[in-house]
């Protein structure tokens, strides 16, 4: 199918980029995106990130135990159920987060700056409506 196979080389594309063009650790890209869903929701649950990020609640605790041993995600014990942790992050993990964006929107900017404006607004568009029709929230 050319649609996903264009799909598969523009990721490609991306995530060489990001990597400066070496191989790409993908759980850096894993990390990358904990983080930002840690950022945007008040102070999540382990098991909101193993359900976002579609894993097991063991490798959800294998991934925060990472963000935590490198000092850029704090966990606390949630006061209405001491069995739960809450997470946020840290102001070294804020720091990382909002420089590993601010390269990647200019990554973006440089491989999306051949459509014009209408083109990406359409592009945009329609990742939107693929993902709610995959039951994705937008």
């Amino acid at each position: 199918m050319r649609a996903a196979s264009n799909f598969f080389a523009v990721r490609g594309a991306i995530r060489t980029r990001f990597a400066q063009g070496k191989r790409l650790d993908p759980s850096k890209w894993l990390r990358v995106e904990t983080m930002r869903f840690i950022e945007t929701r008040d102070r999540p649950s382990m098991s909101a990130v193993a359900e976002y990020l579609s894993i097991t609640a063991p490798s959800a605790t294998s991934l925060i135990r990472g963000l935590v041993t490198d000092g850029l995600v704090r966990r606390t014990v949630n006061p209405r159920d001491r069995r739960a942790s809450e997470l946020a992050l840290t102001e070294k993990g804020q720091t990382e987060l909002k420089t590993t964006m601010r390269r990647g929107t200019t990554i973006l900017a440089e491989i999306f700056g051949t459509l014009s404006h209408a083109e990406l607004e359409a592009f945009t568009e329609t990742l939107e409506r693929i993902r709610r029709a995959a039951g994705e929230e937008c």
